[in-house]
Parts: structure tokens; C-alpha cells; sequence
């Protein structure tokens, strides 16, 4: 399955409000709905094809994350959306409005983007 195509069909993505809810709340945020539809469309977690490993998160992987990966997300801003291997994950960063690949080992961000499309190139 490839990302970028599913992306292109967000609009057909219903999203599932009570998990939307419990992120929010959790997070401490309002999600943008193309995020609320990523999550979604990525709530039993799955694979896709776009690089040589591209994982979206699962609803239980993201509101784990902090307790399961060690690193405080909410303080950080950041919400985790995809495994990308090598303690590498894309993460949404809600108080900048911009996506990261953020290395969960050194906390570092390596490269940032406007649009996750612009990141997976």
C-alpha cells in the first residue's frame, strides 16, 4: 500500500471521533483534520511501500508513546505518526505546524517539512 496515494484520498476518510477525542485530550491539543484522518485511516497501525520502512502508528502505539518510547511527546509538542526504522519516527509538531523526522535516541529532528508529502520525498 502506498502512503502518498492514500493521502491523496483523505477526503474519503471517515474519521473515528471518540479515538480523535482521547488523543486530544491526551495531547492537549486540537488536531487538524488531515492529521484526525491520518490517525484514522492508521488506527490498527500498518505498513506502506512509499520508503524501504514506513509504519503508521497504531491508536494504541500513539497514545502509549511517551510511557513506551521514553520521550515526553506532549512537552515536546509532538505527536507521533509513523515508524520509519532505526529509532526514527515522523512526528507532527502541533506548536509549529510542521513535520519532523525526529530520532527518538539522540531527540534529534533531522529534517522538517511543511507537509508530510514534502517529507517522504
Amino acid at each position: 500500500m502506498n502512503l502518498k496515494e492514500k493521502l491523496k484520498e483523505l477526503d474519503n476518510v471517515q474519521v473515528d471521533d471518540s479515538l480523535i477525542s482521547e488523543i486530544e485530550t491526551l495531547y492537549e491539543i486540537e488536531l487538524p483534520d488531515e492529521i484526525k484522518k491520518i490517525i484514522s485511516l492508521n488506527k490498527d497501525g500498518i505498513f506502506y511501500d512509499d520508503i524501504e520502512l514506513l509504519r503508521g502508528l497504531s491508536s494504541d502505539e500513539i497514545l502509549n508513546a511517551s510511557e513506551d518510547l521514553s520521550i515526553e511527546f506532549v512537552e515536546l509538542y509532538l505527536i507521533p505518526l509513523f515508524d520509519i526504522g532505526n529509532n526514527n519516527f515522523i512526528v507532527y509538531n502541533f506548536e509549529k505546524k510542521l513535520w519532523f523526522k525526529f530520532n527518538l535516541v539522540e531527540e534529534f529532528v533531522s529534517e522538517e517539512a511543511q507537509s508530510l508529502l514534502e517529507l517522504l520525498k
